[in-house]
């Protein structure tokens, strides 16, 4: 019973796969008419979106890469081989890719204490964020920040914060720094501060 079930699985995904590899569109476009609200704007966003096939599988590499990475985070935290705190930002991997793909690597973002997701789609590697979990010096804070607190100036991400709601101060004052950092005239980069999960 088991491997007809499997093998009906693996003909019915190779047939999936087999419809998709035929596809000769090179870009696919969104309509977002009635899925958002705007607040106190001269002008709203479009209401459609346009994205590259390439576009889209490299964030589909990042969201698989993401998951792979926090479930082996999960085995090794429950392996008891990460000490302390590790937050999981499983099943949350489209949040932190769809906000990077929104934006310019000038922008500003920090996020709560669920980083390492976050930290790997801001120009981060897997083996930083793990070198970090794990107390490696090689880790995004040098082994000091553990699981909350990353940083990378390089890509504008100010970090994951420890303390509950700490991030919308902070992400505060990145919005103030780029409004008045930036010469008039001239595009102001974004600053995002992420709170709750996701």
């Amino acid at each position: 019973m088991l491997s007809t079930i499997s093998r009906g699985l693996v003909s019915s995904a190779k047939r999936n796969v087999a419809l998709r590899a035929m596809s000769t569109n090179t870009s696919a476009t969104f309509d977002l008419t009635g899925s958002f609200e705007t607040y106190n704007l001269d002008t709203a966003p479009n209401d459609t979106v346009e994205v590259t096939r390439d576009e889209l599988m490299e964030q589909f590499k990042l969201m698989y890469t993401m998951r792979r990475m926090e479930i082996t985070c999960d085995n090794e935290y429950k392996a008891r081989n990460i000490r302390g705190f590790c937050h999981l930002y499983d099943g949350q991997e489209a949040v932190a890719t769809g906000i990077d793909a929104a934006f310019d690597k000038e922008d500003s973002w920090i996020t709560s204490y669920r980083c390492h997701c976050v930290a790997l789609a801001r120009g981060g590697t897997v083996a930083k964020v793990v070198g970090e979990l794990f107390g490696n010096v090689d880790g995004y804070s040098s082994a000091k920040g553990g699981s909350m607190h990353f940083y990378n100036k390089e890509y504008n991400f100010y970090g994951g914060q420890g303390i509950v709601g700490a991030q919308v101060p902070v992400g505060t004052g990145l919005a103030f720094a780029n409004k008045y950092n930036t010469p008039p005239g001239q595009t102001m980069p974004v600053a995002i501060a992420c709170y709750g999960d996701g």
